[in-house]
């Protein structure tokens, strides 16, 4: 008996013909478990379903191999891949992206079904054969240990030494992979039927030929099913394969954004349940989970709909493992205040205090450690040197002080990722024996990374699946959502360790990789096996905008359907928010926002009042201590300095990042204070060059250690430009200049300044105090060319740091040092006045104090409305616009 290939385009009729030649001796192979349901219920006597994966798995089970568990999955690897002499890959090698990029190409090559030895053969450059040697390595390790990957499975199993073949029936699948297809070949017997689907639309189902092709070279056999449409899927299939036929049960809608088309399909999916059909019998098809998910969990939890998903996320990703996470990094950043401050202040924690205002109270200053804090809550931290057993039991008392337990009685998502948390690390931890504490939380961070937990929780509902889950199953309606591109089609592109010139060469050694193309194809098979498996009605829609506001470009398979079916039906709302919030659009605003309403119309007209920037308490300029920092923010427009240093509307930026220009400008400025240290300007360029990389170095560990600099993959090319960029600035004849003596370098200074009847307490940071020929003149270093300027005529032209500090310390000159153009970029004083025509020292002096005397009258007034200069360039990267006062940049922002 030969083994068959039945090849129809339509899923029903291939579901026919295997109910027509199926006999009760037969094994059942099946995409998934839930296909395994369906199939069964059209076959008669069918045995169990399996999936090839679960077979492959019982197969190496008997052979005495085990799969590797999720969290020794990293450790293998590490294991697997630590002798390797690396060429290309060797300086990185030890980053935690490399082992997970390498890990995904392993997988790609395993299920590729290429055998080591013929990889080491065809690899050219020093890449190519770290990639190789890599593969063997982790093929080599799992044959000793005896373990394997979820992605290598079928790999393993296709090499057993003993794996009998039985008759079989395998259907369901859109395409298989290259190790499938071995698997398949010894297992299936002689009398084995396979399915699969057909289309002769020229270049349409490539990944499904190919595949249909490599099983007639394993002698597979052939045969053309006839059958007519019986379902609307099989009808829009043949839509799709003609380019636009029509068809009775399809509908496609568009929506603005992904909420608005979530909201359609959930209320299409309402109506269904309401018509009688059962929910296993729905099915929502999402392709890009993640754009997805979480709106449909919302707007499912506000309509009162079941929903079920078999998708899976990090427990890195979960509300609770964000706290984790940041408990973890309070740690390496010794409980620094933007580390602590994302602790207390998240969402599920109450600390016992108003985190919020204790944040408020506790900028910009704010000692590092839990006591600054609450010392009440000092147990947090976890001792330098513990046991595993009481530092997982800080974090037990954690989770109950902070009320994460209490909330899990309410949250049942909540209490399932608790309790999987805890399991993980109960099974991981040794215990009682001794550890330290960097031990003790890179466990816990590997916990997180590793274990997952579902997204939708619940036993039963409507299904929501992604189109390899869908594979085989048969339902009554059908939605897909996301048929827009780069969602669905997801993009497909070669891994970058071998690109497509490598893998069309490795081709022709007879190595083959699926290419970029290949994969796209794979994409339109899993888009027909999704919509092929509806009885009655498909629905396709698209979002013209993604999450981030972007425009979004119509699907290739939404364009195949041409201008037909496209039109939303009218449901009636799903929840009494979604009718409250639409009657307000249309004008019919409820009681209880009108209050609400006549301030936002109030401020729109521009009345005097809390909501127009005119507050009714003062906010005297002496009652805080002030940086030039913040005199540039208020200067600038008042209404940024309230937002973001009164009301703290403003995220601080992110210390962790290497671009982030504060850290760059604290390894800059310690760099050049390094410089002068010792010998200081006495000694010649070369070794104040010498004494800045020494310094440069220095911090980079400092701030390491603290956690603030995190370096990344670029970190050696960018660590080599400080480099040059400090050596041009100390060698540069401006950095000192003939006759200059630094008498005092980085430095806090604080003091006050009068201007009429307002006294302002500053707070300085002086980069560097010379004695010049001229007397003392002050250095501020810059990073690079900008100098903040406040608001003077309307114009955003008045430069106060200068004038500032010289009157601190009674200075006659000062000057802007740019680090990274190694010159002087701005003067102040009577030294600036030759090198500006209209420029005077004593303008300049009478124009800052009239700006502090003007400052300080507008907010004894409780006047913080915006006050941006005439060209708005205060306005250009102002983060507050979204709730700006300013009419003008509201209508401008509107507008763009």
């Amino acid at each position: 008996m030969t083994r068959t290939l039945l090849q129809h385009p339509f899923p029903s009729v291939l579901l026919r013909a295997v109910s027509a030649r199926f006999s009760p001796d037969m094994a059942l192979i099946v995409p998934n478990v839930q296909a395994g349901r369906d199939v069964r219920g059209a076959l008669r006597n069918a045995g169990a379903a399996r999936t090839l994966t679960q077979v492959a798995r019982d197969a190496l089970h008997q052979a005495g191999w085990q799969p590797l568990r999720p969290g020794a999955r990293e450790a293998f690897y590490r294991e697997a891949l630590g002798d390797l002499s690396l060429e290309y890959l060797g300086s990185i090698a030890a980053r935690p992206g490399t082992l997970a990029r390498l890990s995904g190409l392993i997988g790609e090559l395993l299920r590729a079904n290429l055998e080591p030895g013929a990889v080491r053969a065809a690899a050219g450059s020093a890449r190519e054969r770290d990639v190789a040697g890599a593969f063997g390595a982790v093929v080599t390790r799992c044959q000793e240990l005896r373990v394997y990957d979820v992605a290598g499975a079928e790999y393993f199993a296709a090499r057993l030494d003993r794996l009998p073949a039985r008759r079989s029936v395998v259907h369901g699948f859109a395409y298989f992979d290259a190790a499938q297809l071995a698997l398949m070949d010894r297992l299936l017997g002689p009398g084995s039927l396979l399915t699969l689907p057909a289309s002769e639309a020229p270049g349409a189902g490539r990944r499904t030929q190919e595949s249909a092709a490599a099983l007639c070279a394993l002698g597979f056999t052939r045969t053309d099913v006839d059958g007519q449409a019986g379902t609307t899927g099989d009808q829009v299939v043949a839509g799709y394969l003609q380019r636009g036929a029509a068809s009775g049960g399809l509908r496609r809608e568009e929506h603005g954004d992904v909420d608005a088309e979530v909201r359609s399909c959930l209320r299409q999916v309402r109506a269904w349940l309401d018509t009688g059909s059962r929910p296993e019998r729905l099915a929502v098809i999402v392709r890009h989970e993640a754009t997805y998910l979480g709106t449909l969990a919302d707007v499912a939890r506000e309509y009162d709909l079941p929903l079920v998903s078999g998708a899976q996320q990090p427990l890195l990703s979960t509300p609770l493992g964000g706290v984790v996470q940041a408990w973890v990094d309070a740690h390496a950043r010794e409980w620094r205040y933007g580390a602590a401050r994302r602790l207390f202040t998240h969402p599920l924690v109450s600390p016992g205090f108003d985190a919020l205002r204790r944040a408020r109270a506790l900028q910009p200053h704010c000692p590092a450690g839990v006591a600054a804090w609450a010392p009440e809550l000092a147990w947090l931290e976890v001792p330098a040197e513990t046991t595993w057993r009481a530092g997982l039991q800080v974090l037990e008392r954690l989770v109950v002080d902070l009320g994460i337990a209490a909330r899990c009685r309410q949250d049942a998502a909540l209490n399932v990722a608790l309790g999987l948390l805890m399991d993980r690390l109960d099974s991981e931890a040794r215990r009682d024996a001794p550890c330290h504490r960097e031990e003790l939380l890179g466990l816990v961070a590997h916990v997180l990374r590793s274990t997952t937990v579902p997204v939708l929780l619940g036993r039963s509902g409507v299904r929501v699946a992604n189109p390899l889950a869908a594979l085989g199953r048969t339902f009554d309606h059908v939605w897909v959502l996301g048929l827009a591109d780069s969602i669905f089609p997801r993009p497909a592109g070669d891994h970058p360790l071998i690109d497509s010139v490598v893998r069309a060469r490795w081709h022709s050694a007879g190595v083959t990789v699926p290419d970029a193309s290949s994969l796209a194809s794979v994409e339109e098979a899993l888009f027909l096996g999704a919509v092929g498996g509806a009885g009655l009605e498909v629905v396709l829609s698209r979002p013209l905008r993604g999450v981030d506001g972007r425009a979004l470009r119509p699907s290739p398979f939404w364009l195949r359907f041409g201008d037909s079916g496209v039109g939303a039906a009218p449901l009636p709302l799903g929840s009494d928010e979604e009718r409250a919030l639409l009657l307000a659009l249309d004008g019919q605003v409820p009681a209880a926002l009108e209050g609400r309403v006549a301030v936002e119309v109030d401020r729109d007209a521009g009345r005097p009042g809390p909501h127009a920037g005119q507050l009714e308490r003062s906010l005297p300029v002496a009652a805080r201590r002030w940086s030039p920092s913040q005199l540039h923010a208020a200067g600038a427009c008042r209404f940024q300095w309230f937002a973001g240093r009164l009301l703290h509307l403003e995220e601080p930026l992110d210390p962790d990042r290497v671009e982030d220009r504060r850290v760059t400008g604290l390894l800059l400025h310690a760099a050049l204070d390094g410089a002068l240290q010792g010998e200081g300007a006495a000694g010649d360029a070369e070794g104040r060059a010498a004494r800045a990389h020494a310094a440069l170095d220095r911090k980079v560990t400092e701030l390491r250690r603290s956690g603030a600099l995190r370096p990344g993959p670029l970190w050696p090319v960018q660590v080599e430009e400080l480099r040059r960029t400090v050596t041009r600035a100390v060698r540069s004849p401006a950095f000192v200049p003939p006759g200059w003596t630094p008498v005092a370098l980085e430095e806090r200074r604080d003091f006050t300044l009068t201007a009429g009847e307002h006294t302002y307490a500053l707070t300085g940071i002086l980069d560097r105090v010379d004695r010049t020929p001229d007397g003392l003149t002050v250095t501020d270093y810059k990073t690079g060319t900008y100098v903040s300027q406040v608001v003077h005529s309307g114009k955003l032209n008045l430069e106060i740091q200068l004038p500032l500090y010289m009157a601190a310390l009674s200075a006659v000159n000062g000057r802007y040092f740019s680090i990274e153009r190694a010159e002087v970029i701005g003067r102040a004083g009577p030294a600036a006045e030759g090198g500006r025509r209209t420029y005077t020292w004593a303008q300049h002096q009478q124009d800052v104090t009239a700006f502090l005397t003007d400052l300080g009258g507008h907010l004894a007034a409780g006047n913080v409305a915006p006050g941006p200069d005439q060209a708005r360039q205060a306005c250009t990267y102002c983060t507050f616009l979204p709730v700006c006062r300013h009419r003008s940049a509201r209508h401008e922002e509107g507008q763009a």
